[in-house]
């Protein structure tokens, strides 16, 4: 894992519908800020106004070309990559994102049909050779993640009503990152309590991402 200290790091959270990354991320920020490290939490597609706007888009509309979807998420990337991301580690920040490129490998890539080369490309042109310090691939069976879709109180978008072929897939394809991205990536059993699950996150966070806890903040001294 990186050990420099000149910058903060990138944690990326990746998996399928339902499997708990919103919660898990938000959990993780907490107890970094608990340590008092400095931390900053995102999303994709979001992090910034174009993202959001778009992310409205995509998770309504189901008639847009796959081609176009990707072009339009990459746009968003790079606006989110250079306005929020690169500064905020220039500010020495941990910053969490749920969900990055890795998603629209899978999404784009897998389950659209558009081929990994293209995808790869548009990644290289957008944001280089820019990969996360740590990737967190969680992981649950496709009835968990049905079950947990279900049970949310909002109305659910294009991606919580795929059929189960298509869950099948974004879990494959993701198992499958875990494996081709291993340095930088850890599959997260995601089957359990948000603390159990939590917990497992933490002990994977801790071996692989150095970072220093402010002991004595600046407000206490």
């Amino acid at each position: 894992m990186n050990e420099r200290t000149d910058r903060g790091r990138f944690v990326s959270f990746e998996g399928g519908e339902g499997v708990g990354k919103t919660t898990q991320v938000k959990l993780l920020a907490q107890r970094l800020s608990n340590l008092n490290v400095k931390v900053q939490i995102t999303r994709e597609p979001g992090g910034g106004k174009i993202g959001e706007l778009l992310r409205q888009i995509l998770k309504q509309s189901s008639e847009i070309d796959p081609f176009c979807e990707l072009l339009l998420i990459f746009a968003a990337r790079r606006d989110h990559f250079v306005k929020f991301i690169q500064p905020w580690m220039g500010e020495g920040y941990i910053v969490l994102c749920d969900r990055f490129y890795d998603s629209s490998l899978v999404y784009q890539g897998l389950l659209r049909g558009i081929p990994i080369e293209d995808i790869m490309e548009l990644k290289r042109i957008t944001i280089g050779d820019f990969e996360p310090d740590l990737t967190i691939i969680l992981d649950a069976d496709i009835d968990v993640s049905i079950s947990r879709i279900m049970e949310r109180s909002s109305t659910n978008d294009r991606y919580d009503r795929m059929d189960r072929q298509e869950y099948s897939i974004i879990r494959r394809g993701f198992c499958q990152l875990a494996e081709i991205f291993s340095f930088r990536s850890v599959l997260i059993n995601a089957k359990g309590s948000v603390n159990v699950v939590s917990s497992r996150i933490w002990k994977e966070f801790d071996k692989r991402i150095k970072f220093q806890p402010i002991i004595n903040p600046p407000w206490l001294e």
